[in-house]
């Protein structure tokens, strides 16, 4: 049987720890060297080939939380100082169509991602999964 993973446990098998266990979806390591993002698994998605994490413009009601602006920093971070690299935790959400979404499941993935494209400013993003 596979381990059931909590969200904590998934970003300390990066040497990551979140800044708030109930909202955070970014950690970076304490040396800087580590950036790891939470993606849902449903988002991903193919395109030429590529496994691609794309995220447009988010909606007021995100744009506010305090672990998206965790998360923008944490992703510019990875652009500037991890070569645009950073690792993956897969969520499953308890309900997709939620606007609130919650997590039913997770596990830390073997995949490094790296951005694209972001723009701090609006929270758009696109990140590729290097080598897959």
């Amino acid at each position: 049987m596979p381990k059931k993973w909590t969200h904590t446990a998934a970003f300390a098998h990066f040497g990551t720890k979140p800044h708030n266990v109930q909202w955070s979806w970014s950690a970076r390591s304490a040396d800087g060297k580590t950036v790891v993002v939470t993606f849902w698994q449903d988002l991903f998605e193919r395109k030429d080939g590529r496994l691609i994490y794309a995220r447009p413009r988010p909606d007021a009601a995100i744009a506010v939380r305090p672990g998206f602006h965790e998360l923008m920093e944490n992703l510019a971070w990875a652009r500037d100082r991890c070569d645009g690299r950073f690792r993956v935790i897969v969520a499953k959400a308890k309900n997709p169509n939620a606007d609130r979404r919650s997590i039913d499941a997770c596990f830390p993935s073997q995949m490094v991602m790296k951005l694209t494209h972001l723009d701090v400013a609006s929270g758009a993003f696109v990140a590729e999964a290097e080598g897959i």
